[in-house]
C-alpha cells in the first residue's frame, strides 16, 4: 500500500527586511495626469466581515493609488457595501444586473462571503458575464459546477484541500482516530463528503464511520461516547466543519469532559468574533485557514502594519481588488483585443462579448513578462508594464496567481495556516504553513480534483476452482431509482449501460432495465426525447453535447415508480406474473451482470428513490436475493456494479457467497462523485465510475478484471473503487469481464 503524506514544516521565522516583507509605506498625495476611471464594485459580506477586512482593502485601495501615481486615467475603485445577512440577495443580483435608469453601473463583484450565498448572486451575473470575485467560497461543488463559467472568480481553493490538510494536520501530531462534525449546508458538505476519503488515503481510523450533521445547541456527548469507545489509540481529533463561527466554541466547549479528543477546526472559525470570545476553556486547540504567502511576506508585512495576523479572506480580497485594477487597466489599453494561451478570446453564444473577466483571464494566464509583487512597487511594475503592451507575471498577497488552465478563474496553490490557540495577547500562534506548490517554507500538498489516488487495494492471487460449467447464457438487470432531473446521471448512466449490453451481445428479452424514463420529455431537456452522457468542450465552455442519443432504440421494461422493493427479487429469481411480465430466467449456466446508478446512504448503501428518499434498498434484502439465487442453483457466476454514495456496504453485505463479485463506486464510508457537467442543461450528464467502466469494456471486453479496478480507481476521483468477495471468485489478475462482455461477431 502506498501512502499520502502531508510533510508538516515548522514556522520559519523569515527577515522582515526584505522586500517581499517589507512594510507598505504611506503612499504620496496622487495627483493623475488624466480624468479617473471608475470601477463599481459591489462588496457583499456581512457586517462583521467587512470591519474584519478594513484593514486589506484600505491597504489594496493605497497601494492601487500609489502604484499609478500621475499616470493618464488611472482606475479607481468605487466600493460599494451590501450586508450579507440582511439583504435579499436574489433582489441584489437582480438589481446589480438590470440597474434602474439613472442608476450607476455595477462593474464587478466581490463576494459573497459564504459559499451557501454565492448561487443567488452567480445565477444573475451569468448573463453579461459581471465578475464575482470571491475570496472564500471554497465548496467543492459551487467550485466544480461553475468551474466553466469564464465570470465566476475563486480566490481559495476548494475544500478538497483543506480536508486533506486536516486529516495531514492531526496524523502528523500524533492522532490515531479522527471523527467529523460538519454544518448542514453546501459548505459543510464538501467536508463530509471528502472526510472518509481523505481518512482511507492516509489510513487513519475513522473513530465514527459517519460525520454528524451538528445543530445549535444540539448534545454531541454521544457523538463523543462512541468516539472514545471506538477508538483505536489515545488521541481522537475531531474535525469541526460549521459555517456559522459561532458554533465552533459551542462545540468546543463540549469536549471539556472528553479530554483525549482535540479540536481542530476550518476555516470559518478562523474570524475575530471568534477568536476574540476564546477564553481557552480547552486546553489543546489547532485549527486551518487559507492565509497569505509566507514567501512572499503578505502575513509578516501585515503584522507589522496592524499588530495582528490577517484573518480569513483578508489576503484573498486584497488580490481581488488588485486584479479588478490590473485588468481594468489591461482591457483599456487592449479593447477587445484579448489574447489567452495563444488565441484570440472569442464567443460564440449571444450576448456574450469580450469584457473585464476576460482581461482579467488573459493576464493571470500570462506565464511570460515581468514578474511583479503584490505591495506599491510591485503594482508600480504591474500597472507600468500593462500600459506599455507587455506581458506581466502577477503576485499577489496570495503568492504568485496561478489559476487552473482553461479558464483561469479557480486558484491554485493556496497557502494553509495551521494554528493553535495561544495564552498571549495574540491568542493565534501559527504552528506551520502549507500549501499545494510547496516551497521552501511551505508543505506540499495535492490540491487538484483530478488527483492520483494512493491507497490501493491488494488481493491475493489465490485461484477459485468451483467447478464451473460453461456458459449458457447471460442475462443482466440494469436500475436506476432516481426520478429527478437533477439526477440526470443516474438515468443517463443506466440508459449508456443498456446500450453497451445490446452491443455486447444481449437480446432485449435478455435484459431487465428499470428506470422512470421521464427525462426525454423533461421540459428542461433542450434536447426532446434524448439523452446523453457526454459534453463538447470549447473557449465558451459548453459546445454542446456529444455522443449518442443513449436512449435510442431502448426498451423500458418498468417505470422505477411502478415498482416496489420486494419486486427485484421476483425480477431476480424469475418469478414472472402480471404484475412483472418482464423477469429473467437464470439456470446453472447463466452468468448475471447487475448495475445499479443511484444515490445512497451511509448506513446501508442503495437508496430506493432520489437523495431525500428515507427508505434503504436494503443489504439484507439483495443479499437474500443473492443468497436465494445460489441456493436454487439458479447463476454460474454474478457481477455486481454498484454506482451509489456508501455502496461498500452492498460489498460487505454479498462476502462469503460464491462466484459473486461486487465492484463499488466508494468503500462503505464514502460518498461517490458526479463526473461530467453540462452547462447547458444545468446538470450533470455521468458519473466517472460508470464512464470508465463502459470506455473500458468498448476498448477490450477481456480487460482483466485487475485492469478493470485499476483504471476505475485511478479516474473515479473522490472515493475508492472497490472489490468484494474475489476471495469466492477467482484471481483478479486473470478472471476477465468476457465472461459478461461477448461482443458480436
Amino acid at each position: 500500500m502506498k501512502r499520502t503524506k502531508i510533510v508538516i514544516l515548522l514556522f520559519l521565522i523569515v527577515s522582515l527586511g526584505v522586500l517581499s516583507c517589507s512594510k507598505t509605506p504611506d503612499p504620496l498625495p496622487v495627483e493623475p495626469a488624466g480624468k479617473e476611471v471608475v470601477l463599481n464594485v459591489d462588496v457583499i459580506a456581512p457586517q462583521a466581515i467587512k470591519e474584519q477586512w478594513t484593514e486589506s482593502i484600505g491597504l489594496a485601495q493605497k497601494a492601487i493609488a500609489l502604484a499609478q501615481n500621475r499616470v493618464d486615467n488611472p482606475v479607481r475603485l468605487n466600493l460599494r457595501y451590501h450586508n450579507e445577512e440582511t439583504e435579499d440577495l436574489d433582489a441584489l443580483g437582480y438589481a446589480l444586473t438590470h440597474p434602474e435608469e439613472g442608476a450607476d453601473t455595477c462593474h464587478a463583484v466581490v463576494g459573497p462571503y459564504y459559499s451557501y450565498n454565492a448561487q443567488h448572486i452567480l445565477r444573475y451575473a451569468r448573463e453579461d458575464r459581471l465578475p464575482v470575485l470571491m475570496p472564500t467560497c471554497t465548496s467543492v461543488e459551487l467550485q466544480r459546477i461553475y468551474a466553466q463559467e469564464t465570470y465566476a472568480w475563486f480566490f481559495t481553493e476548494s475544500d478538497i484541500t483543506q480536508c486533506e490538510i486536516m486529516i495531514g494536520a492531526a496524523r502528523a501530531v500524533g492522532a490515531t482516530d479522527v471523527a467529523m462534525v460538519y454544518s448542514n449546508d453546501t459548505y459543510g458538505q464538501s467536508f463530509k463528503d471528502w472526510f472518509a476519503f481523505y481518512a482511507t488515503e492516509q489510513e487513519i481510523h475513522m473513530a465514527v464511520e459517519a460525520p454528524l450533521t451538528y445543530a445549535k445547541g444540539q448534545d454531541l456527548r454521544p457523538f463523543l461516547q462512541e468516539a472514545s469507545e471506538a477508538a483505536q489509540g489515545e488521541k481522537v481529533f475531531l474535525l469541526i466543519a460549521l459555517s456559522d463561527a459561532s458554533l465552533y466554541e459551542e462545540v468546543c466547549r463540549q469536549l471539556v469532559d472528553f479530554p483525549h479528543i482535540y479540536p481542530i477546526c476550518a476555516d470559518d472559525c478562523y474570524e475575530s468574533r471568534f477568536i476574540n470570545s476564546w477564553d481557552d476553556r480547552h486546553t489543546f486547540y489547532l485549527g486551518v485557514t487559507p492565509v497569505g504567502s509566507m514567501n512572499l511576506g503578505y502575513p509578516q508585512s501585515y503584522k507589522e502594519l496592524y499588530g495582528r495576523l490577517p484573518y480569513r479572506g483578508e489576503a484573498q480580497v486584497y488580490d481581488a481588488l488588485c486584479l479588478l485594477a490590473l485588468g481594468k487597466t489591461h482591457q483599456m489599453v487592449n479593447g477587445d483585443r484579448c489574447i489567452i494561451d495563444g488565441k484570440q478570446v472569442e464567443y460564440l453564444q449571444s450576448p456574450y462579448t469580450i469584457g473585464l473577466t476576460d482581461h482579467m483571464r488573459s493576464l493571470v494566464a500570462s506565464t511570460e513578462g515581468e514578474a511583479t509583487q503584490w505591495d506599491a512597487a510591485g503594482l508600480t511594475t504591474a500597472f507600468t508594464q500593462i500600459r506599455a503592451g507587455k506581458p506581466v507575471s502577477l503576485s499577489g498577497a496570495t503568492g504568485h496567481l496561478t489559476f487552473a488552465q482553461g479558464n483561469y478563474t479557480s486558484i491554485l496553490n493556496t497557502t494553509y495556516m495551521l494554528w493553535s490557540m495561544g495564552d498571549g495577547a495574540d491568542k493565534v500562534e501559527p504552528v506551520c504553513y502549507l500549501s499545494a506548490a510547496g516551497s521552501n517554507t511551505e508543505a506540499s500538498v495535492t490540491a487538484m480534483w483530478e488527483r492520483d489516488k494512493q491507497w490501493e487495494q491488494v488481493f491475493s492471487d489465490t485461484p477459485v476452482d468451483h467447478d464451473l460449467g460453461p456458459i449458457t447464457s447471460r442475462w443482466a438487470v440494469v436500475l436506476s431509482p432516481s426520478t429527478t432531473w437533477s439526477n440526470y446521471r443516474h438515468q443517463a448512466d443506466a440508459f449508456a449501460m443498456y446500450q453497451l449490453l445490446r452491443r455486447s451481445g444481449y437480446e432485449d428479452d435478455h435484459i431487465v432495465l428499470i428506470v422512470e424514463d421521464n427525462l426525454y420529455d423533461n421540459p428542461r431537456n433542450i434536447y426532446p426525447g434524448q439523452i446523453f452522457v457526454e459534453r463538447g468542450g470549447g473557449a465558451d465552455g459548453d459546445a454542446g453535447i456529444m455522443g449518442e442519443d443513449v436512449r435510442k432504440g431502448a426498451v423500458v421494461d418498468y417505470h422505477f415508480t411502478d415498482l416496489r422493493p420486494e419486486d427485484v427479487a421476483g425480477i431476480m429469481t424469475g418469478q414472472v406474473s402480471e404484475r412483472l411480465p418482464q423477469v429473467i430466467y437464470p439456470d446453472e449456466g447463466s452468468n448475471i451482470f447487475f448495475f445499479w446508478s443511484g444515490h445512497g446512504g451511509d448506513k446501508e448503501g442503495p437508496l430506493w428513490g432520489d437523495e431525500d428518499a428515507r427508505e434503504y434498498f436494503g443489504k439484507q434484502r439483495i443479499k437474500d436475493i443473492v443468497t436465494a439465487l445460489h441456493e436454487q442453483n439458479k447463476y454460474r457466476r454474478m457481477f455486481f456494479a454498484i454506482e451509489t454514495c456508501y455502496s461498500g456496504r452492498w460489498g460487505e453485505a454479498l462476502r462469503g457467497i460464491p462466484d459473486v463479485l461486487v465492484l463499488t463506486a466508494a468503500n462503505p464510508y464514502e460518498s461517490s462523485k458526479a463526473d461530467v457537467h453540462s452547462r447547458e442543461l444545468g446538470v450533470y450528464l455521468s458519473n466517472a465510475f460508470a464512464r470508465t467502466f463502459r470506455d473500458c469494456i468498448v476498448a477490450d471486453n477481456r480487460i482483466t478484471i485487475y485492469d478493470l479496478y485499476k483504471e476505475l480507481a485511478s479516474t473515479t476521483n473522490g472515493s475508492h473503487v472497490s472489490i468484494y468477495n474475489h476471495a469466492q471468485y477467482g484471481s483478479v489478475y486473470t478472471e476477465n469481464m468476457e465472461d459478461y462482455f461477448l461482443w458480436r461477431e
